[in-house]
């Protein structure tokens, strides 16, 4: 739980899980998410998909976490257990929805996911692009 005291919050329920305050997402706990991956992935420039994925569950339910139900704590999960993979799937992805429902939505514009949403990061640009002048 590494969230700056004061930030704007929200509460999810999980099934199974329990009840969860998080902060809502800002520039200053993106980054903070970002540096977690780094830390979480030891700087390695192309991680596999596993280390993605649950590198990129980690980071943002550790930044963004304000309040668990009793027991939670991501660093004594057992890595060897299914389901607790299960458990942090279940929890990011209630997590994603909820911050979902924040943001407008517009026509049919989509939204490039980012890396560590297992998205293409890159800019997106048009099929015919001018070229540049020489």
């Amino acid at each position: 739980m590494l969230t700056a005291p004061g930030a704007k919050q929200f509460d999810v329920h999980v099934d199974g899980v329990g009840a969860f305050t998080f902060a809502r997402r800002n520039m200053r706990a993106e980054i903070a998410i970002a540096a977690e991956y780094s830390r979480l992935t030891e700087g390695v420039s192309q991680p596999s998909a596993f280390l993605d994925t649950i590198a990129g569950w980690l980071s943002t339910l550790k930044v963004l976490t304000v309040k668990a139900p009793a027991g939670w704590d991501l660093d004594e999960m057992d890595p060897l257990d299914d389901e607790a993979y299960a458990i942090l799937l279940k929890v990011h992805a209630a997590l994603r929805e909820k911050e979902g429902s924040f943001r407008r939505r517009t026509g049919g514009e989509g939204q490039a996911q980012r890396p560590r949403d297992g998205g293409n990061g890159g800019v997106l640009v048009p099929p015919e692009v001018q070229p540049g002048a020489d």
